[in-house]
């Protein structure tokens, strides 16, 4: 049996989801609907990592009291610095940001398995992002899981500018509900190739 937490920002949450509740939700259906196990949600929008920090040991201490705890970790863009930036005292420096990432992926995965989730592409101009600042963050989170052991599902490669179309808002930001259930596929063939899942 598998128990998923959902670990991260607005992604985690499954924000603008509106029909089922995120990818978390998604992927809790699917174990369900298998007799595989559940899923549970701690994705808080516009947490950055410094305050996904502040209350792992709460996460954590809940997933040890349940069977086959696994969390998917994505962190979303709440730790870019923005050219317009109206919350700066918020942003995460990149080193910082890689070394909260390691020390989240440490902490869950000495009680149970972890997933890393990629960031993803979004509209640069809209969000006031710098595209190359960007893409250093996603390639730290990257690099950092890689270099932890843990498996990632890189989202940031996988959506192209067609699958951009299809599962990005118009607010440039957050998915639809199919961006959700893509990213929901992508975590169930992940459990199904480590053999988390049979």
């Amino acid at each position: 049996m598998i128990t998923a937490y959902s670990f991260g920002a607005s992604t985690a949450a499954g924000a603008r989801d509106d029909e089922i509740g995120g990818f978390i939700a998604r992927v809790g259906h699917y174990l369900s609907d298998t007799n595989a196990g559940s899923a549970v949600n701690h994705g808080i929008g516009g947490d950055t990592t410094t305050m996904m920090l502040a209350r792992l040991d709460a996460v954590v201490a809940e997933m040890r009291d349940t069977e086959g705890p696994l969390a998917l970790v994505t962190l979303g863009f709440n730790d870019v610095p923005r050219t317009v930036d109206d919350k700066p005292s918020i942003r995460v420096r990149l080193e910082q940001h890689a070394e909260s990432l390691d020390r989240i992926l440490s902490v869950f995965g000495d009680i149970g398995d972890v997933i890393y989730i990629t960031q993803y592409p979004v509209d640069y101009a809209a969000r006031s992002l710098e595209p190359s600042l960007v893409e250093s963050y996603v390639k730290a989170g990257e690099a950092t899981a890689r270099a932890a052991s843990v498996d990632v599902v890189d989202v940031f490669s996988m959506v192209d500018s067609e699958r951009f179309k299809k599962f990005i808002f118009e607010d440039g930001l957050h998915f639809k509900p199919r961006g959700h259930q893509f990213i929901a596929n992508a975590v169930i063939a992940a459990l199904h190739s480590t053999g988390r899942l049979g």
